[in-house]
């Protein structure tokens, strides 16, 4: 019993200071967000050679720097094929993902650098986007662990705001993604994340995200301690168009 009301003690309080940073949310949109609901970003228009870098800084744990880049090399009928390449202090690796539709992933990330493949593709984006959107999604996956297929998000758009990066200012469309992964077992309690995502139809991508993501231990003690699993800034430092 006396870890039930922990836990139930822990979700209450989660509940409501999530409650009151949506409250204080909703008052920034209002007070700092564009919500014109006419102001609209629309499907982007690939090209082969379309080239994204990103300055990734992780302190989860240790501190972590490196840049990624993300660049289109194939378009056909199946979709958009693109190679991410993340290189820095402790990191070099190279992975691929898969758009079948712009917004659309069969195989790509969710968190970190993971790569899954996706029975149903997950929608990233959904567009046109647009401020007041919302959308979620049970995700199927094809991951090897049994346990581990089933993540669910909810996304919803804030509205527009002005973003300075080392590219310069763009006007983007904020997101906020809530995640609930699959990664339950017999110590801890699924991980929750908490993404913010900066999209500007100018660079057809993200200028900027912020990432935050914890779990909580299970086991026979009071208090429930929350346990930093993700914390993560992404920034665009330079945008490459591909050739018509």
């Amino acid at each position: 019993m006396n870890k039930k009301l922990t836990i139930l003690r822990h979700h209450l309080k989660t509940f409501s200071i999530l409650g009151a940073l949506l409250a204080l949310s909703g008052c920034a949109a209002i007070m700092g967000l564009d919500g014109d609901p006419s102001k609209q970003a629309a499907a982007p228009d690939y090209r082969v050679g379309d080239r994204w870098v990103y300055h990734v800084e992780e302190g989860y744990r240790m501190h972590l720097s490196w840049e990624e880049t993300w660049e289109i090399t194939r378009i056909d009928a199946s979709g958009v094929t693109v190679q991410v390449t993340s290189k820095g202090e402790r990191i070099d690796e190279t992975r691929t993902e898969q758009w079948p539709q712009p917004g659309l992933v069969s195989q790509g990330v969710l968190m970190s650098t993971e790569t899954r493949q996706f029975n149903t593709p997950y929608q990233r984006f959904r567009f046109p986007m647009k401020a007041g959107d919302s959308w979620s999604q049970r995700l199927d996956t094809a991951d090897a662990k049994d346990h581990m297929r089933q993540p669910s998000f909810v996304t919803h758009a804030w509205g527009w705001e002005k973003v300075k990066t080392p590219v310069g200012e763009a006007d983007a469309l904020k997101l906020n993604q809530l995640i609930t992964f699959d990664d339950e077992d017999s110590w801890r309690y699924p991980t929750h994340a908490t993404y913010f995502f900066w999209y500007a139809p100018a660079v057809n991508n993200i200028v900027r995200a912020e990432k935050r993501a914890s779990f909580i231990e299970k086991g026979d003690y009071p208090g429930a301690t929350e346990i930093p699993s993700q914390l993560e800034t992404v920034e665009l430092r330079s945008y490459t168009r591909g050739k018509p």
